[in-house]
């Protein structure tokens, strides 16, 4: 390997900004990786207590009510009202930064109608705070589990709709920089 080559390969590394492809944040807890897991052949799959029947999220270890550990993922209603939504404009994850020089991110807190409120990517939007909307679970292009919102209308138990929803978001897709390492 020459020095040159050594000298890529370290910059590669050391330097996100410069690599021609970027993905989504990987790093995930374990929790987080049985979330992934449990959301693969599901809409939308979340921690539910054996003992008090409280849907938990985001997962842990126990019961945010009655502190017991018998937490199982079930599949759950998608169906919430959208609290409130913003834009995002800068992130430090260059995945997102190359997506945000385009145009802003749109997220947003959504009151699921089983109890928890979750943060969601928008698929749609023109999603206003107050509006019913749907959350369905997703894998992204790192393959971790995402959580995304759109409206009612779209029939999310169909998996094709649920991918093509996503694919829409871009969050499917590496951001490739042109010129990258």
């Amino acid at each position: 390997m020459t020095i040159a080559e050594k000298m890529r390969q370290r910059l590669r590394l050391n330097r996100p900004s410069l690599r021609a492809r970027a993905r989504p944040p990987k790093q995930r807890t374990p929790l987080g990786q049985n979330f992934s897991a449990a959301n693969l052949p599901v809409a939308l799959s979340m921690p539910v207590c054996d003992t008090c029947g409280h849907v938990q999220y985001p997962p842990t270890e126990l019961c945010g009510e009655c502190l017991a550990d018998t937490l199982v993922f079930r599949e759950t209603d998608t169906q919430g009202t959208l609290l409130a939504k913003t834009e995002l404009h800068h992130s430090v994850w260059e995945f997102f930064k190359r997506r945000m020089s385009k145009a802003p991110w749109p997220m947003g807190s959504v009151k699921l109608d089983a109890g928890p409120v979750v943060l969601a990517h928008l698929a749609d939007n023109t999603l206003a705070p107050g509006q019913s909307v749907q959350v369905f679970s997703h894998t992204d292009a790192s393959r971790s589990s995402v959580l995304i919102a759109c409206d009612v209308s779209q029939p999310v138990g169909r998996r094709e709709v649920r991918r093509a929803l996503t694919e829409a978001t871009g969050l499917t897709q590496i951001a490739v920089r042109e010129k990258g390492i």
